[in-house]
């Protein structure tokens, strides 16, 4: 059976480049070593066999075959990218190469039998998630085979908290160690596990990471768990210490008129619709967070007035049905009183530009 997730849905505000320059890096290096462009003798030296640091973070460039890497590198692309986008791009690879030092010192303390694989260090951002997103959903992929039932091959898609799979990999590896045998450093993953609720926590209860979704923290104490959907019914009807939000209209509506429309037929534009599901004002920066209820567009950018910056994520494809977010920034350190934005994205007849308000009093971004 095979079981991956694919998605985490979740808030936040950079994007993950250096996530991305981590996966292709631990990608090339598996390549290199295959092709022969890295002596296989010179990459043997980076396996895990003793207390050295060289090895301790070394191994975790290493890969035992094409399918260790693929299991790997998207469990990192999937908890990497959330957790990168928390952390920040520069702590993100030292937090990694920390993480692979406790999970080759657990493995060290425990086992020590030679190893190798990023297994350890991605289970403790693994073990981040838990702490950082425990209630976000995960989209998972399956498949099975099953002959004796006269199965041959079922797939499919399903969703979940995130802490459910997580616990469940957790009780595999806690059984793994315990049962024993097998190839699979079940200590490495333990420890780097366990520091990354270690770190995540320490982050959290110090409020070093802006979160925009309820922690473990949150969920204990009984505290009630925000949604990161909303229509515009129900944000009309929250009162705004509840919703952040004052006024109905929170739709940036993008789409054209009738006339409009027939106007460029038969050469169609497509027409983003953002419907916004959070705004956040923390001191100068303005954050609003939405989906993208309308078509997909690409090549998507977002300009500030003078004073401002101002970016959005994702910006070279917004998918429909896609999440993403637009941060402002007032560089005056003053709270955004007002600003307005241009947003621009490419079509078949060109690029195709939006002004958008923002008013700080009454909390409102609107189409003009």
């Amino acid at each position: 059976m095979m079981l991956m997730p694919y998605r985490m849905e979740t808030a936040y505000t950079r994007i993950p480049y250096s996530n991305v320059v981590l996966v292709a890096l631990i990608s090339l290096v598996y390549f290199f070593i295959e092709f022969g462009v890295i002596p296989v003798e010179e990459a043997g030296k980076l396996i895990l066999q003793d207390w050295d640091p060289g090895q301790m973070i070394g191994n975790t460039f290493l890969h035992g075959g094409f399918f260790h890497l693929l299991g790997n590198m998207i469990f990192l692309w999937v908890f990497g990218n959330v957790v990168c986008g928390t952390v920040t791009n520069i702590a993100f690879p030292f937090l990694y190469l920390f993480l692979g030092l406790a999970a080759s010192a657990a493995h060290l303390a425990f086992d020590g039998r030679p190893a190798l694989g990023a297994s350890g260090a991605i289970n403790g951002i693994v073990g981040m998630s838990l702490i950082l997103f425990p209630v976000n959903r995960l989209k998972c992929w399956y498949a099975f085979s099953m002959p004796f039932m006269g199965i041959m091959w079922k797939s499919g898609k399903f969703q979940t908290r995130a802490y459910w799979m997580i616990i469940a990999w957790v009780v595999f590896d806690v059984l793994g160690m315990l049962v024993g045998g097998g190839n699979t450093a079940y200590w490495a993953h333990i420890g780097g596990f366990a520091m990354g609720l270690v770190v995540a926590s320490c982050l959290v209860l110090f409020k070093a990471v802006e979160t925009y979704d309820p922690t473990i923290f949150d969920v204990l104490a009984g505290r009630p768990l925000e949604r990161t959907h909303f229509t515009l019914e129900e944000l009309a009807a929250m009162p705004a210490e509840t919703s952040g939000l004052e006024g109905v209209n929170q739709v940036v509506n993008l789409k054209r008129t009738k006339q409009t429309a027939a106007a460029v037929a038969p050469q169609v534009t497509p027409i983003p619709v953002l419907r916004i599901t959070r705004m956040a004002q923390k001191g100068n920066d303005l954050v609003i967070f939405f989906t993208n209820d309308g078509d997909p567009v690409r090549d998507v950018s977002l300009v500030a007035p003078e004073g401002a910056t101002a970016f959005i994520q994702p910006s070279k494809m917004l998918a429909r049905r896609e999440m993403g977010s637009m941060r402002v920034t007032n560089l005056c350190e003053e709270s955004l009183k007002a600003a307005d934005l241009k947003i621009s994205y490419a079509s078949a007849s060109g690029k195709v530009v939006k002004q958008l308000h923002y008013d700080g009093a009454k909390k409102q971004l609107v189409a003009q």
